[in-house]
């Protein structure tokens, strides 16, 4: 259909199946980690609304921390393109335009067929291994109807094959765009559109034959096309396109 994070101090390398929860910056404690967390996934899955109002006094009461913490909650989420802070407005929900969306896509279209260019194919059995794993753990969630978790696998797998690329500064900006429109690829998700995230399932075993096959260019007109239906979905049901 990950944002870039870095490593909190002490933090040991994440598991490809775990949930991909944010990393923190090691500059944030553990409160500020937690409520970034909490609130990166309420916009992206639609509890918060583009344009709704975070205020500090009421987000210091429900998450019982000063609002010095929760300032630095709202300048990480600030950085990462989901909240916009104005002096003397507050913090807001990031609205994207259909326009603004669709040249994000655009993006990415282009960051992620030079990544799915520059893999080295065939990939090793490891990588292949890893995420056919993925995917199957993924293919679980579904069948389990827990599609927070699926969201969840669904960003692993593509942060796992992205950073076969091997280019730190394109995988940077390939998870800087991705968190951008972190809300409209988790939009199946959301809205829960099973026809879709089902066919995701046969997309990404698709990318995997890919890799495992060595076409560079295959792999790439993979990643575009399943790109397309988020963005598809996002129009239709917000925008009315």
């Amino acid at each position: 259909m990950g944002e870039t994070k870095v490593r909190r101090k002490g933090q040991s390398t994440p598991n490809p199946l775990a949930s991909d929860a944010p990393e923190a910056d090691p500059r944030l404690d553990d409160r500020v980690f937690s409520i970034v967390r909490t609130l990166q996934q309420e916009i992206v899955f639609g509890r918060l609304k583009p344009r709704e109002r975070l205020l500090e006094e009421e987000m210091s009461v429900r998450f019982s921390v000063g609002r010095h913490v929760i300032r630095a909650a709202l300048d990480e989420l600030d950085r990462s393109g989901l909240v916009v802070r104005r002096p003397n407005r507050g913090a807001t929900v990031r609205d994207y335009s259909a326009s603004e969306i669709r040249q994000m896509y655009e993006v990415r279209c282009i960051l992620h067929r030079e990544a799915a260019m520059r893999i080295k194919l065939p990939g090793s059995p490891e990588l292949v291994s890893t995420l056919r794993s993925i995917n199957e753990a993924y293919r679980g969630a579904v069948e389990k109807d827990d599609l927070f978790e699926a969201s969840q696998l669904n960003d692993r797998f593509h942060k796992v094959l992205n950073g076969a690329c091997s280019n730190t500064f394109l995988v940077e900006l390939i998870e800087q765009y991705w968190l951008k429109t972190a809300s409209t690829h988790s939009r199946a998700y959301a809205t829960r559109n099973m026809g879709r995230i089902a066919e995701t399932i046969d997309e990404h075993d698709a990318m995997i034959t890919a890799v495992e096959s060595g076409s560079n260019e295959e792999l790439a007109e993979i990643t575009i096309e399943h790109m397309g239906p988020a963005l598809d979905i996002l129009n239709s049901n917000i925008y009315g396109i």
